[in-house]
C-alpha cells in the first residue's frame, strides 16, 4: 500500500479523471478502478484528500505521454491536506517548471496562437506537470468552453473549481495533455495542452 495525494479532478466526456501523486516516491497516478475502466461522476477522489491505495499500472496503460493509467484494488482515506500543505507537498515531491510555456513537458511543446500541442515526433515522458508562470493567465469563452490565454496562447480549462477572471503570475498549476487527436484525416495527430487546475490558499 502507498500514501496517495489527490491533485486534480477533471471533467471527461463521460465522468471525471482524477490524477494522484504518490507521497512516497512522487509517481504520477491517473486513477482506474480495478477493472482499469475510467471513474464514474460519483467517484470519491476530492483534491487535496490522502489514500492509502493498492495500485498497479494498468493492463490497458497507454503509451508515452500517457503513462500514468493505474488500476486501483482498494483506497481507504486518511486525511485531507489544505491547498498550502498540498502546495507545499507538491513543491517538495515533484518537479515544477517555471517561466513561460516554452519550458514545460521537456520543452516538447509547440506553440500556436489556437492551443499549445505536442506531436508524435517529440513526446515527453509524463503527460502532467506542474508550473509557475512568470504572466498572468487570463480567462475568457471560445467555442463554449473556458479557456485561459498566455502570451497568445490559448489552453483550455477542464477542471471542476470555479474558474477565476485571470491566475496571478507565480501560482502553481496542473497542466496536461489531452489524449491523442486528429481533426481530420489529412492531420496528424496531436495532443492539446489543458489547465487541470490550480493551488492557491
Amino acid at each position: 500500500m502507498a500514501e496517495v495525494v489527490i491533485v486534480s479532478r477533471t471533467k471527461m466526456k463521460n465522468g471525471v479523471c482524477c490524477g494522484g501523486v504518490s507521497l512516497l516516491t512522487g509517481q504520477y497516478i491517473r486513477i482506474h478502478d480495478s477493472r482499469g475502466r475510467n471513474l464514474t461522476e460519483d467517484a470519491p477522489y476530492q483534491i487535496g484528500e490522502v489514500y492509502d491505495m493498492v495500485y498497479r499500472k494498468a493492463w490497458n496503460a497507454r503509451p508515452r505521454p500517457h503513462v500514468e493509467d493505474c488500476q486501483v484494488f482498494s483506497a481507504h482515506y486518511l486525511r485531507k491536506m489544505s491547498l498550502r500543505q498540498l502546495e507545499s507537498t507538491i513543491e517538495g515531491i515533484c518537479d515544477v517548471y517555471e517561466g513561460d510555456l516554452d519550458d514545460v513537458f521537456e520543452g516538447c511543446l509547440q506553440l500556436e496562437n489556437y492551443a499549445p500541442y505536442i506531436d508524435q515526433g517529440d513526446v515527453p515522458q509524463h503527460s502532467v506537470c506542474f508550473w509557475r508562470p512568470k504572466r498572468p493567465l487570463r480567462k475568457f469563452q471560445m467555442m463554449g468552453k473556458t479557456r485561459y490565454s498566455y502570451n497568445g496562447n490559448n489552453i483550455s480549462f477542464v477542471g471542476f473549481q470555479p474558474p477565476l477572471s485571470y491566475i496571478p503570475a507565480g501560482t502553481l498549476v496542473r497542466l496536461s495533455l489531452a489524449n491523442w487527436w486528429a481533426k481530420d484525416s489529412y492531420s496528424g495527430k496531436k495532443c492539446y495542452l489543458q489547465i487541470s487546475g490550480w493551488y492557491n490558499s
